[in-house]
């Protein structure tokens, strides 16, 4: 299947009316050789440039990472997982409390490579308050996907999504 430039999203299965979804899963061609991409993606330094809501990210030894940042104003301070498989351009990751866990997965195709990334949720996010919605989750990875390209294409920066960053107003959900 010819993917060109365009974004192809893939699902998993539907979930019931009152169900959220736990699995999500986007893809998104880059114009950029295949190892190119997956060594930006794979610098720990370069993920609060691609993903959303993420102001820093540091190493913590071999295999882990903390990451801190903002999201819909709840700061959070986090660390887990990153596994590197250089050799089949593909990163894993994962919290340690296993309610969130993913991977990106780089297949060079000539001089472009389409980019791939799963989230999977055990929990979902949103506790304490505010809640993440199928559609903040879709729009966050779709916005990471474009900023990857923005950024290794040279033509443009980070993209946040405005369901990450926005603050939720409870008082404008009033019964009509």
């Amino acid at each position: 299947m010819d993917r060109g430039v365009a974004a192809e999203e893939t699902l998993g299965d539907a979930p019931t009316e009152n169900e959220p979804m736990n699995d999500f899963e986007h893809s998104l061609t880059v114009q950029a050789p295949g190892q190119d991409v997956f060594d930006f993606v794979a610098d720990v330094r370069n993920m609060p440039r691609y993903l959303p809501t993420t102001q820093s990210a540091e190493p913590q030894g071999t295999d882990r990472v903390r990451m801190k940042g903002e999201a819909k104003g709840h700061a959070y301070d986090a660390d887990g997982f990153l596994r590197q498989d250089r050799r089949n351009l593909r990163l894993e990751w994962g919290a340690d409390e296993h309610h969130y866990s993913g991977w990106l997965q780089v297949e060079p195709h000539g001089d472009a490579a389409q980019v791939t990334v799963h989230l999977t949720f055990q929990d979902r996010p949103g506790k304490g308050g505010y809640a993440v919605s199928d559609a903040d989750i879709r729009e966050g990875l779709i916005k990471s996907l474009e900023s990857i390209r923005n950024l290794v294409e040279g033509r443009g920066g980070k993209v946040e999504p405005e369901a990450a960053t926005a603050r939720t107003d409870y008082s404008s959900r009033r019964a009509a």
